[in-house]
């Protein structure tokens, strides 16, 4: 499978924001290099959603390095009081920009921004027609912007704990059909596939011929390969993936405790025997 493997990777300001995992920190110059330096192909970058950085900085970087940057993340706008599905319109307005700054900055590479946890979770006392009609207008505006800057949208499902709406593979599918975009698709997140998949295989498959990203981690917040004892089957996660014809590139966390270095070099090692890969940088 050619999957270029990645690291979450953000400047040093989000360990103040209480974020759900733990993930590399440093300056634009620094986080390309680490990344390769403990094992990986590059960085899944979650920059400030209202202070993204100039491309031309991260490209730096990105080249200096030999890395890679196939993914710009846009967690942190959950964390930053940002909801693109909002009942407040003002909240609304200041989302959409910020996600289309994040749109801007990854089609300068040719990258993709997940969807994920930005969309808000949930507007208390909406039902779904309201819902549906919310989103509808939201993904077809953000699709445009990123046919136009050449980005592609990642719709990553979510489970309950985290948001009300789009839960599952198949509701983020139906999403992909209906807005009909080339830059709309979708992710994988083997998080969401135990929460909130009738089963992981299911969660997999549902997203076959669309998925090209996935995030690799058990419900405990731990990367793969680490601990002896997961909740996670990944010997049948990556069967999966090779038999779906998965293609496009991964990304883990930092271990929640402990020194990050050893554990992230033993992650990548274990990814790249379960995955059969070498370490090339890939987009």
């Amino acid at each position: 499978m050619p999957v270029a493997l990645c690291l979450f990777a953000s400047t040093p300001d989000i360990t103040n924001l209480g974020f759900i995992v733990r993930v590399l920190t440093g300056s634009i110059d620094e986080l390309p290099a680490r990344a390769v330096e403990w094992g990986y192909d590059g960085i899944e970058f979650m920059p400030d959603p209202e202070n993204v950085p100039e491309p031309a900085a991260m490209e730096r970087a990105l080249q200096a390095a030999g890395a890679v940057m196939p993914v710009v993340n846009s967690g942190r706008m959950g964390v930053q009081q940002l909801a693109l599905l909002h009942a407040d319109a003002g909240v609304r307005g200041r989302s959409m920009a910020a996600f289309k700054r994040m749109l801007d900055f990854a089609g300068a590479f040719r990258a993709r921004v997940g969807l994920g946890i930005a969309r808000g979770k949930g507007i208390p006392g909406a039902g779904r027609e309201q819902m549906d009609a919310m989103a509808g207008e939201v993904f077809r505006e953000l699709a445009e912007h990123a046919e136009r800057t050449g980005a592609t949208i990642m719709l990553e499902p979510a489970d309950p704990g985290v948001t009300s709406y789009i839960n599952t593979m198949d509701e983020a599918m139906e999403w992909v059909r209906h807005i009909a975009s080339p830059a709309f698709s979708v992710m994988l997140d083997t998080y969401e596939l135990a929460e909130s998949e009738p089963s992981i295989e299911h969660g997999i498959r549902a997203g076959r011929g669309e998925a090209r990203h996935i995030h690799l981690y058990d419900p405990s917040r731990w990367p793969p390969g680490v601990r002896t004892q997961t909740t996670l089957d990944w010997p049948q996660i990556f069967a999966l993936l090779r038999e779906t014809a998965f293609a496009g590139s991964a990304s883990v966390v930092l271990v929640p405790e402990g020194a990050p270095a050893p554990a992230a070099h033993k992650t990548a090692a274990f990814l790249r025997d379960a995955l059969g890969e070498s370490k090339t940088a890939r987009q």
